[in-house]
């Protein structure tokens, strides 16, 4: 209904072998592949304590399981001074061990059994997972609620952890894409919100076991948590397992269930923002533009819009400066679904230092043409047809109830990608020459520049142009900030 879908190799040849073999490739012909979009109600059940279970058994696959119980809440609960503690805490909770069996013999135990459980946590969630074969379910799960429910935080891992966090910190101006990642978070959303206040030596050294502890027990509330299992299993056995402990719990006085995620209040100044980074061979280069969330009625169209300009190898950027001028070795750009608040359309490229400005001309103007000039249609279907037919690759029986379960984990509706492809089909020309002209504002826009700074400014005197002349909107040099303190450092 919507294209063929490449086949795989084993198809192909069974296919030929019960047809005469032709004598040109182009006369193979192969069976239509349907796909229906997998509905989340064929997936999901829930415990007796409400958290929602999305299962994906497969009697035809190798006797494994893969079993993750996710939580909502991350770095964005953790106190002013304490930055770094959900990465501790994720990282942690499963490579310490538990109160009920010292960490060497779980690590005996799992490697014995060829076995991982492993943990981490970011800003907004978390998860605890497992890996085991089928007849090694029950220790294996043990093991892993001891670390979930009964966590050890060992103090000389504890130790050892922030060690590495000083060390890997004092790199932070290291390398351009690291620079460029900070300076970024700053430009688009100011110095206060949670997901810019990055770790620092005084954050680190103030973290303590008891605040590990604290935030345990803040994040064990029934609500915070989904949970996935994949496999070759019998179904009613491992949810017995699961309703006997998980199932079971409940809420003490200190669980809460997390809290909304907060949305940045600071206003941008679009602008073109260069850092100096005086030994770096080659310059980062990123631009942002406002984007839109996925709920919005347009959202498809833009998908579109944003794969043409960068959103692929195919691409009209990677096609031009590339390709055409071989000024980097990629070139992409990101339409952010905007979870949580409005997201972003970002691109990124690495060029020389002296090549920036020209670069920067070239992706403005592939840009414009994408705003003036309509595609063809056929142009257009080559696009569509790309995104409809790689579309059921993230559809595997894994990959299905990891969707499932981070749409529930970030309050999408559920069976939003049942219609994806009738809607990407729906798209017009002028729907993503409309859509270019929204998100492509270059009144707008915020352009970070990280290199050695006079280069980047100059420009190029084979291809004339000063990095200020690119768009008129206002240059600034922003000063790199200390790696220990995370504060501006004198330039």
């Amino acid at each position: 209904m919507f294209g063929r879908i490449a086949l795989s190799l084993a198809v192909g040849i069974s296919t030929l072998c019960a047809q005469a073999i032709p004598d040109r490739p182009e006369k193979l012909t192969f069976p239509e592949l349907t796909f229906q979009v997998p509905r989340v109600k064929d997936y999901k059940t829930s415990l007796k304590n409400k958290i929602p279970v999305y299962i994906s058994d497969d009697s035809t696959n190798a006797p494994i399981i893969r079993l993750s119980i996710q939580w909502k809440g991350g770095g964005y609960l953790e106190p002013v001074g304490k930055e770094g503690l959900a990465g501790y805490f994720g990282s942690l909770l499963a490579s310490s061990g538990s109160t009920e069996l010292p960490i060497e013999k779980q690590e005996e135990i799992l490697e014995g059994l060829a076995a991982s459980i492993t943990s981490n946590c970011g800003d907004t969630s978390g998860s605890i997972s497992l890996q085991c074969l089928e007849k090694d379910f029950k220790q294996v799960f043990d093991i892993m609620m001891n670390c979930l429910t009964r966590p050890a935080f060992l103090q000389n891992r504890l130790d050892l952890s922030k060690q590495r966090s000083l060390q890997a910190l004092n790199q932070r101006n290291n390398s351009v894409t690291s620079i460029a990642g900070y300076q970024m978070s700053h430009l688009l959303r100011g110095e206060n919100h949670y997901s810019v206040r990055n770790s620092t030596q005084a954050s680190i050294n103030s973290i303590t076991r008891d605040d590990l502890l604290a935030f345990h027990s803040r994040i064990m509330h029934p609500s915070n948590f989904i949970i996935t299992l994949t496999g070759k299993f019998d179904r009613k056995p491992v949810l017995d397992a699961l309703n006997t402990v998980i199932g079971s719990l409940k809420p003490n006085k200190e669980a809460q269930a997390s809290p909304k995620i907060p949305a940045p209040e600071y206003t941008r100044k679009p602008g073109i923002y260069v850092v100096n980074s005086a030994n770096a061979p080659q310059a980062m280069v990123q631009w942002a533009f406002p984007g839109m969330r996925r709920s919005d009625a347009d959202w498809h169209a833009a998908v579109v819009m944003n794969h043409i300009l960068g959103g692929s190898f195919t691409s009209r950027l990677m096609a031009k400066i590339r390709s055409d001028e071989g000024l980097t070795y990629g070139i992409r750009t990101s339409l952010g679904t905007g979870v949580n608040w409005t997201g972003d359309l970002t691109g990124s490229s690495q060029t020389s230092n002296n090549t920036v400005a020209y670069l920067l001309r070239l992706a403005l103007a592939e840009m414009e043409k994408l705003k003036k000039e309509p595609l063809t249609t056929t142009a257009l279907q080559t696009v569509k047809n790309g995104l409809i037919e790689s579309f059921p690759t993230q559809w595997s029986k894994s990959g299905r109830v990891s969707m499932f379960a981070s749409e529930d984990m970030n309050r999408w509706p559920e069976d939003w990608w049942v219609n994806y492809r009738e809607k990407i089909q729906a798209v017009t020309p002028a729907d993503v020459q409309k859509m270019a002209n929204r998100l492509l504002n270059m009144n707008n826009l915020i352009i970070l520049a990280v290199g050695q700074a006079d280069q980047m400014e100059a420009g190029d005197h084979d291809r004339p142009g000063q990095l200020k002349d690119v768009l008129p909107l206002p240059l600034q040099r922003l000063p790199l900030r200390n790696p220990m303190t995370g504060q501006p450092m004198p330039q």
